[in-house]
């Protein structure tokens, strides 16, 4: 049994995409996920299971599906691979609700770093790790054309955090893991 962290895509964004935490909870228990929690109301999903991250991203993924009729992206992220996330974090002295992670669905192709770099503004440094990028977005994200079409621009659907929810989701995961 591993605990791991589902990041939903594009969940309770205005009137968009509306699903309740208390609703996702039982659907996880439903699928037999045990010490299911959430965070905040942006979908941010904690379970334990003995299952690889990647059927628990398709499992979770068909169950919204079915229990809630939008098809919504999961990213899911092992305890050990959030620890490596917020560890390496290439911005330490960003503020952690500026800097952000966008959970990659899969790894982007070879042209995603270019993409991101004819988009991104001169304050707008970014650094690829895995199936993560890290952006700083230190004047807010609110303005960044980046930021407003991110999985467009590089071609992968992705969902993105700060740093301060990612590291509020991994205290969360090392207290039930």
């Amino acid at each position: 049994m591993a605990t791991y962290a589902g990041f939903l895509r594009g969940v309770n964004l205005g009137p968009n995409n509306k699903i309740s935490m208390p609703a996702l909870r039982a659907m996880a228990e439903d699928l037999g996920y045990t010490n299911v929690a959430t965070y905040i109301n942006s979908g941010n999903l904690i379970i334990t299971s003995a299952k690889k991250a990647a059927t628990l991203e398709r499992e979770i993924s068909e169950a919204i599906k079915d229990t809630f009729g939008r098809p919504i992206d999961v990213a899911v992220r092992t305890v050990a691979q959030l620890e490596k996330i917020v560890a390496e974090n290439p911005f330490p002295d960003g503020n952690p609700s500026q800097v952000s992670v966008a959970f990659l669905m899969k790894a982007p192709d070879a042209t995603a770093k270019d993409k991101v770099a004819s988009v991104a503004k001169d304050y707008e440094p970014f650094t690829f790790a895995g199936q993560q990028v890290y952006v700083n977005y230190s004047q807010g994200m609110g303005n960044s054309k980046l930021a407003e079409r991110f999985s467009a621009i590089i071609g992968v659907s992705s969902t993105i955090r700060n740093l301060r929810t990612v590291e509020k989701v991994l205290a969360l995961c090392q207290k039930d893991g």
